[in-house]
């Protein structure tokens, strides 16, 4: 996945194109924020097609929702904060004002969730809990991204799961089109383009 094909991404979202396979996705992430489903997993063997999507979802009001990202190496990548941590990382969220339009994504957070019981990931799984209740009052949401869907028994109730597609005939044909540097090159069209389409599907967008 390029980033010019991420920004391609964000740009149709914003032009309203056509052509835009995640657009249902966008709208049903966007409905369920507005409704404050509060925690949400993305399950997506790739991180960056998903991350557009993210946003997408905040452009679509005014003025756009803020999203902010973490992970357990880097920490918020807006200030470097919460590196090594996930406690901290929920602490800045239920810190956040909650008038606030906030997209927390918390990525990878699986290998904590597959040992809840444990003394150190026990904390996480209440401070998650705890957070899900509050911020049904407020306007923020957090999202949870990973390859893989990890849920302790305590959180089956409050988190709401969404998998991410694999691309289908659609979006192939815009990689196709968007993607290689000079499509005209590959002479292919009718038949055999349809052939290609086929055999690429089920294919992460990154093959």
């Amino acid at each position: 996945m390029t980033k010019e094909y991420t920004e391609q991404r964000e740009s149709n979202a914003v032009n309203g194109s056509q052509d835009n396979p995640f657009d249902a996705l966008v709208k049903r992430l966007d409905l369920m924020i507005r409704a404050r489903y509060s925690l949400l997993y993305i399950v997506g063997a790739e991180e960056e097609p998903v991350e557009a999507v993210i946003a997408q979802v905040a452009l679509q009001v005014t003025p756009a929702r803020r999203v902010l990202f973490w992970d357990i190496v880097r920490g918020w990548e807006d200030n470097g904060s919460g590196k090594g941590s996930v406690m901290a990382a929920l602490d800045r969220i239920g810190k956040t004002a909650v008038e606030e339009y906030t997209i927390f994504v918390l990525r990878d957070l699986h290998p904590i969730l597959r040992a809840p019981y444990t003394d150190k990931n026990a904390p996480v799984v209440r401070e998650l809990r705890n957070l899900t209740r509050e911020l049904k009052r407020s306007k923020k949401t957090i999202v949870l991204t990973s390859h893989t869907l990890e849920l302790p028994e305590e959180l089956k109730e409050d988190v709401t799961v969404i998998d991410f597609p694999l691309p289908n005939i659609q979006e192939i044909n815009h990689l196709i089109s968007h993607i290689v540097e000079k499509p005209e090159q590959l002479q292919v069209s009718g038949l055999a383009k349809e052939q290609l389409v086929k055999a690429c599907q089920g294919s992460s967008r990154a093959r």
